[in-house]
């Protein structure tokens, strides 16, 4: 994959003034994330809020931004410390958490500073904080005590120095309401000696280690308290507790449910009553991460599962992660600072887009929402050109300046060669004026008929930008018909991936329907053995751009199965060609990659996860060695002719999970390898 932010890069260092093109210096762009796009599938509209707290490339800038579907940022800003908690506000301002100590931040619509607060009297926590609908705020705050633990636990430390959590509601004008003090509520034996990260011998015990904090009512909040694996739920007026779930004092029946949850993160209070949590999965075995939604009834005591979502392959995050519920019933999990850094899942269980940026920062946590900058703002949000036949078509839009300041419109970002502003850059918005842009669409040098772009209009400075975007889309007649074809050097796939359809160009429904995750699953036709076989249940998604259609079957792929694939009529590109009919086939693996395989004897490989290099060692016998990825891919194969040891280059290696199959005569022999690059 090729970061992003390099494609990004072309528009900002070339791009046209009156058909000429000129070199820009260095930008606030060189301190964006990079990201390493994996998949895009119809996400759901909006930005990513984040802010940086941890740095893994040489360059990299503590940050807060706001960021697009594609990785392109619409507000940046370099901080000078770790920032976390990023999230837009009902009114439209935003607020985060920064510095050491963490403070609370507010930023207005002009993107100014326009209030601070701060815990009272105790350290901060700087993992969470919620804001009600009648702008009240909390936030959390720690305090030490020194206790004699000897009276508690066999071998205690006499001065042992025990954190006790600390829960601050201030009201809309920043008064302190209350202070509620973990102490008065909790035992410090609470929490669960099987963590790692406790001990109740130590020193320093942090018992209660809350990460996360929801205003669930107008009377009472969550908190998800990390080393007693509990979420409790707190009355705000009187300071008492409502119910425990989890950990050693769980109230509740959990149904749908054997696993619970270990070590979580990021409760948070939905609309519908449900609560939703990321579970990091410590104390379980296998250990595996995953975001989980329950049905609480307060007065049966009971705990649904209603949905538990996993990455496949799964991820194990052991600290940080977070979980939000989108607008449109989408799921984001951010895996902390492990490969993948984001994951957007549909409500299917499909993935509707992913991310890396783990060589370049880490955020802990990342929320979507609906946001547009008030610092300027353009006429039109988007643009349709219509069809195209011979000369460029130009289009008019304004771009109006809401500051008493000189507005500098000075980058514009695209992904296409299609679009294009005509404006000599820098363009100069007067105070309170505006000023006409003119976007420009020519697609003479493209082979199919159908365009789409973003325009990113943006002021850049040293530290920071401010940008807002307008969608384009345009026509071209194309009287060429698409065609597919199974997205694979090989037609062996395992057990428990996925499969992908490619188009040679965008396609949608011959009436004229846009394809999306709901829709596809019915144009795809999946059998086993030929077109008379079974049908294999499966759920389907249709990659952003429409050229790519992932299957995802519901259960495990049988052993050496051939299985069928086609798609029905009524698909078209956007000229209405009709697709030329589709039809292929695949196999499987004769192991799947995710069972408990014992390798044979005589064959060892390492390191597992590896980064540039993988050593197989074996005892004289030959094996032929085919290295896919996850899609089912062929990536590599050679012969192993019975050496001691054989080194294989993974350099050029994408990170992520991959699938080394090795087969003598007698034997096969399949080992999932992890691969990650720093």
């Amino acid at each position: 994959m090729v970061g992003l932010r390099r494609l990004f890069l072309i528009a900002i260092v070339a791009f046209y003034v009156n058909g000429a093109s000129f070199a820009q210096t260095e930008t606030i762009a060189d301190f964006f994330p990079e990201f390493e796009y994996i998949e895009s599938n119809g996400p759901a509209e909006g930005y990513f809020f984040m802010g940086s707290k941890g740095l893994t490339a040489s360059n990299a800038s503590h940050y807060i931004t706001i960021i697009d579907n594609y990785g392109t940022p619409v507000f940046f800003r370099k901080m000078n410390k770790a920032t976390s908690s990023v999230r837009l506000l009902d009114d439209g301002r935003i607020a985060y958490l920064n510095g050491v100590p963490r403070k609370f931040y507010i930023l207005n619509e002009m993107l100014e500073v326009s209030e601070t607060l701060s815990v009272e009297g105790y350290k901060p926590n700087g993992h969470d904080w919620d804001i009600s609908d009648d702008g009240h705020v909390l936030l959390m705050g720690e305090v030490s005590k020194t206790i004699d633990m000897r009276e508690l636990v066999e071998g205690g430390d006499s001065l042992a120095e025990v954190l006790d959590l600390i829960v601050q509601e201030f009201d809309e004008n920043q008064n302190l309401l209350y202070t509620w003090n973990s102490a008065d509520h909790f035992e410090i034996t609470d929490g669960n000696e099987n963590s790692s990260y406790l001990d109740f011998t130590e020193s320093q015990i942090d018992y209660v280690h809350a990460n996360g904090i929801s205003i669930d009512s107008d009377t009472s909040f969550l908190i998800s308290c990390r080393h007693m694996e509990e979420i409790t739920k707190v009355d705000r007026r009187s300071g008492e507790i409502i119910w425990r779930l989890g950990g050693k004092n769980n109230q509740f029946q959990f149904i749908n449910d054997s696993l619970g949850f270990s070590h979580q993160h990021s409760i948070r209070a939905l609309n519908n009553g449900n609560i939703l949590l990321f579970d990091n999965g410590n104390l379980r075995i296998p250990q595996l991460s995953s975001t989980v939604e329950y049905s609480i009834d307060e007065q049966n005591k009971t705990a649904t599962l209603l949905k538990r979502i996993y990455r496949n392959p799964a991820v194990y995050s052991n600290h940080q992660g977070t979980t939000q519920r989108v607008y449109n019933g989408n799921t984001i999990i951010n895996w902390g600072p492990y490969w993948p850094s984001i994951t957007e899942f549909h409500p299917d269980g499909t993935p509707a887009l992913e991310w890396d940026f783990t060589k370049h920062s880490f955020c802990p946590r990342t929320e979507k929402f609906i946001w547009q900058t008030k610092v300027f703002q353009t006429s039109l949000d988007s643009v349709d050109f219509g069809v195209w036949e011979s000369d460029t078509l130009i289009q008019s839009v304004w771009v109006k300046n809401n500051t008493n300041v000189d507005l500098e419109i000075n980058t514009v970002e695209k992904r296409t060669a299609f679009f294009y502003v005509q404006n000599e850059l820098p363009i100069i918005v007067s105070p309170n004026d505006s000023v006409e842009m003119k976007i420009g669409f020519n697609p003479e040098s493209s082979e199919t008929g159908f365009f789409n772009d973003v325009l990113t209009i943006a002021s850049d400075s040293e530290t920071q930008r401010i940008a807002r975007q307008i969608k384009v889309s345009g026509q071209k007649q194309d009287n060429i018909s698409p065609s597919a074809s199974i997205l694979s050097e090989s037609t062996e796939v395992p057990l428990n991936s996925f499969i992908q359809i490619k188009f040679t160009e965008p396609i949608k429904t011959y009436v004229g329907q846009v394809l999306d995750y709901s829709s596809v699953d019915s144009f795809v036709i999946f059998k086993t053995h030929n077109s008379e076989g079974e049908n294999v249940a499966f759920n389907a998604s249709i990659s952003s751009d429409k050229t790519v259609v992932t299957i995802y079957p519901e259960t495990e792929l049988n052993e050496t199965q051939v299985y069928y694939l086609s798609l029905k009529n009524g698909l078209a590109d956007y000229s209405d060609n009709q697709l030329i009919p589709f039809e292929g086939e695949i196999s499987t693996f004769i192991t799947g990659i995710f069972e408990s395989i014992k390798m044979d004897s005589k064959i060892r490989i390492f390191p597992n996860p590896a980064s540039s290099l993988i050593i197989i060692q074996n005892e004289g016998i030959e094996y032929s060695l085919k290295i896919f990825n996850f899609n089912g891919t062929l990536l590599k194969q050679s012969e192993l002719r019975g050496e001691l040891l054989n080194k294989i280059d993974v350099s050029d290696f994408e990170s992520g999970v991959y699938v080394f199959v090795f087969e003598s005569i007698n034997d096969k022999i399949t080992k999932k390898i992890i691969i990650t690059q720093h």
